[in-house]
């Protein structure tokens, strides 16, 4: 494997190799209804519950671009390296809807005093998953039988995602004799992990080379903590938006929890009649 890794980072060296910058990703999702082949696709889950109670959290594994769709992975063989790679950053990003009103109703009370089931209205939740959650998680890297890295989730930022922020208070309309969803109290709190520039991310003390065919292999790391609390959870719930200016009903769809691992670096392409390591 030495000789292996020494010819390939020798390739990198060549002038006359072709290389380009590169970025593999995979991302697993959190969320109560999926839709087509997404409902197959392995390492998603339906509840907080069953992912605080799945043993293994992993990513560049099981999924690929064909699975699970481009949004989400780019890899085209699971487990297993595309293409020659030299990593020189990784990052971790948990994302969250940027509204915290998440609820499971669809209809106002009568008498226009707020939602009904508004004990399952929980305000909560994407907070905690987007900034407290990656400070009781870890993250670790393999590639073939080494593991090549181990580091806080927050150790790793990913260098891109929103950030800002925002809160609206309730104006009621009394005339109408009654409160229209959309002008209840709201708070938008979305961001991500450290500040969202490319150069932001962990960086590897050394570029790690990883030959085509390599397994590679991430792995999050939940505390009892976080097992704890995600397994106490309800939901994920829904996006709940008023259907008109005048109407009690409130359409619904459901929110998306995820968490995306990200290798940046550069890779060297294919070329017609031409062979890698």
């Amino acid at each position: 494997m030495d000789q292996e890794n020494k010819q390939l980072e020798a390739a990198f060296k060549d002038p006359e190799s072709v290389i380009e910058a590169a970025t593999l990703y995979d991302t697993i999702l959190v969320s109560r209804l999926f839709y087509g082949q997404e409902q197959s696709v392995r390492g998603w889950f339906s509840t907080f519950a069953a992912m605080a109670a799945s043993p293994d959290i992993r990513f560049f594994k099981v999924r690929t671009e064909g699975t699970a769709g481009l949004p989400y992975c780019n890899q085209q063989s699971a487990d297993s390296m595309d293409f020659p790679f030299m990593a020189y950053s990784m990052g971790v990003t948990f994302f969250a809807p940027a509204s915290n009103m998440m609820g499971e109703t669809k209809y106002h009370t009568p008498d226009g005093s707020g939602l009904t089931n508004a004990a399952n209205v929980d305000p909560g939740v994407p907070h905690f998953w987007t900034f407290d959650l990656p400070r009781h998680a870890a993250i670790a890297l393999k590639t073939n039988q080494d593991v090549r890295t181990e580091v806080t989730a927050y150790a790793c930022p990913p260098g891109y995602g929103p950030m800002g922020g925002g809160a609206a208070l309730e104006i009621p309309l009394p005339a109408q004799g009654v409160t229209l969803y959309r002008q209840h109290a709201q708070l938008n709190t979305f961001g991500t992990q450290g500040v969202p520039v490319l150069t932001n991310r962990f960086k590897f003390p050394a570029p790690i080379v990883i030959p085509k065919n390599a397994t590679i292999e991430g792995v999050l790391y939940l505390s009892t903590y976080a097992r704890t609390v995600l397994a106490g959870l309800s939901g994920p719930l829904d996006y709940l938006f008023q259907a008109g200016d005048t109407m009690v009903q409130v359409e619904k769809f459901p929110m998306r929890f995820g968490v995306q691992m990200s290798l940046m670096g550069y890779r060297l392409v294919q070329q017609r009649g031409q062979y890698h390591v």
